[in-house]
């Protein structure tokens, strides 16, 4: 007879489970309440929050709020209640594609959803089993998942290490070159979980020795980095440099949802083929 599913569950929590009759409601869970602010009410007492997103302020913006209210009220809270691809594509749609594409200097954008499942899904629509993908070891969670789901090959460098990520190019290039693929780079804008930039700029620069594409996960550069808050390409003065650009509305701009960009070709790929 086989084992029970459920018994190594029963025996291990995982290495945060482990710790939730101490951990949760304080450490883990806390349940904060109030509006979105920088101050909140946490067990009865108002606290100083650093762990909310809301980078801008802009959750409880009056005119955000009013505008907002307004949607719902016009087109309520399913529209237009179905995939985008068969019956859920609109003008506004389009419309805000069109405006990111400016904002952040890109040919293109895509709406997606979410931005872990935009950043899984795009990575697993743009390799296939020949291409090689390397990554910051510190790389997001939604990186590494995505990452999972390639069946080529796949190396990580030292979190931002340029001698790594030199090692790194080199061995991918002789799998790719056995393999007849492709180099996928990624890095993030802003690595999350360090608060510090990738080396987007070097990066680019080794573009001259390697033939790679490169993927930008800015999901906490865009709104926040850059002269007009394109984000770390911006900043950084490479944002032209980078193929595949990626940001969330779920940090800066205090929602939901998020969107590639690049060359207008690459962008119809992916509308296509996106899981």
């Amino acid at each position: 007879m086989s084992k029970d599913l459920f018994e190594k569950i029963y025996k291990n929590k995982g290495p945060l489970g482990k710790w939730a009759e101490v951990a949760e409601g304080y450490f883990v869970f806390p349940k904060l309440e109030g509006p979105i602010s920088n101050r909140m009410k946490f067990q009865g007492k108002e606290v100083i929050t650093w762990s909310i997103n809301d980078y801008l302020g802009l959750a409880n913006h009056p005119e955000v709020r009013k505008v907002d209210g307004e949607a719902g009220v016009k087109y309520g809270s399913a529209y237009p209640m179905g995939a985008r691809m068969m019956s859920g594509h609109t003008d506004l749609h389009e419309q805000l594609q069109n405006e990111l594409a400016e904002f952040v200097n890109k040919e293109a954008t895509y709406l997606l959803n979410f931005g872990y499942q935009g950043m899984v899904s795009t990575i697993d629509a743009l390799v296939s089993k020949d291409d090689v993908i390397v990554y910051d070891v510190d790389a997001h969670a939604c990186i590494i998942d995505g990452v999972r789901l390639h069946l080529g090959k796949r190396f990580t460098y030292r979190h931002n290490d340029l001698e790594s990520i030199e090692k790194n190019l080199q061995r991918a290039t002789k799998m790719a070159k056995a393999s007849g693929g492709g180099i996928l780079l990624i890095s993030e804008g802003v690595f999350g979980m360090r608060g510090e930039q990738g080396r987007l700029k070097e990066i680019v620069a080794l573009k001259k020795k390697y033939n790679f594409r490169l993927f930008v996960d800015d999901a906490h550069g865009f709104g926040t980095l850059g002269k007009t808050g394109a984000g770390a390409g911006e900043e950084q003065g490479i944002q032209d440099d980078i193929d595949v650009y990626f940001a969330t509305f779920a940090k800066s701009m205090a929602s939901t949802g998020a969107f590639i960009a690049a060359e207008e070709e690459i962008i119809n790929y992916l509308k296509y083929n996106l899981r």
